[in-house]
């Protein structure tokens, strides 16, 4: 920034004087952020996301482009749907640039609220977000045990319960997303234990070849499971664990509108939910 500490000290300083609060505690060897000090820090970050955003859209259009879509996804929605709701507005908007990433619901949340995503196609995960975000469900889900082809599980004869499942190795979404939140659950009403024996990873194709060189055992969206299970290669146990995970939808930030992109996007979404997909996701 080209600016000596003591210059960077008085502006900092100026800055509170400002504000009329502390917004560092200053330590020998660090920097430490107040309780209000990390609420100027969290819309300083929204800010300046924003103005990167409005450069990078004003480039774009510029150079000929017709502008950028964000969107982040959870993965149940990502195997159908999404990608259909995507082919449909590129046919449309050939020139259109689009970016979606995929990751769990708290993280796409995060990027939301920093304003480095325009919408999510996901679930809340706080009670109290519904003030921050509004929220359009789709679909919900029913989680399946998984297992490769020839797993002990698979061929044996009749199925085990919760706790011998518990039992097995298996391949898990970290603590903090919904579908582990769910497996959780249902563990914890039955009074058993975690399995300590675990991969934690949110990649669906980690997770299916770790299910091909091994007996562990995944939970899945069945909308995921779809295609694999047309290979052959994996079986679904007869067990389901713990209810459906609630609806995802459309998740966007409250009171602030949209781009044209992001209102054509979520009318395909809208209508794609409403209708069986053909071979073709169309």
């Amino acid at each position: 920034m080209h600016l000596s500490q003591p210059a960077a000290s008085k502006i900092l300083k100026d800055l509170e004087g400002f504000f009329g609060f502390a917004i560092f505690v200053r330590q020998p060897r660090a920097m430490i952020l107040t309780e209000l000090g990390a609420h100027v820090v969290r819309h300083a970050r929204i800010m300046l996301n924003e103005a990167d955003r409005l450069v990078s859209d004003i480039n774009d259009l510029r150079e000929g482009g017709y502008g950028q879509l964000l969107i982040g996804a959870i993965v149940a929605a990502a195997p159908e749907i999404l990608p259909a709701a995507i082919a449909r507005l590129k046919r449309q908007r050939p020139r259109l640039s689009i970016s979606l990433q995929e990751q769990t619901s708290d993280r796409l949340l995060t990027e939301l609220e920093y304003k480095r995503l325009d919408l999510v196609i996901g679930r809340l995960t706080h009670v109290d977000q519904h003030n921050q975000f509004d929220f359009e469900p789709l679909r919900d889900e029913p989680l399946r045990v998984v297992v490769r082809q020839g797993h002990p599980l698979a061929t044996g004869h009749g199925m085990p319960d919760i706790e011998n499942l518990s039992r097995w190795p298996w391949i898990l979404h970290p603590m903090t997303s919904p579908m582990r939140g769910v497996f959780e659950a249902a563990l914890a009403a039955e009074g058993i234990a975690s399995p300590s024996d675990i991969v934690e990873t949110t990649s669906i194709q980690a997770t299916l070849q770790l299910l091909l060189n091994s007996d562990m055992l995944a939970v899945l969206p069945h909308s995921i499971l779809r295609r694999p299970l047309e290979s052959g290669q994996y079986v679904l146990l007869e067990r389901i664990i713990g209810k459906p995970l609630d609806y995802y939808g459309i998740i966007t930030r409250r009171d602030e509108p949209l781009s044209t992109a992001a209102q054509a996007l979520i009318e395909h979404l809208r209508e794609l939910t409403e209708q069986p997909l053909d071979e073709n996701g169309r």
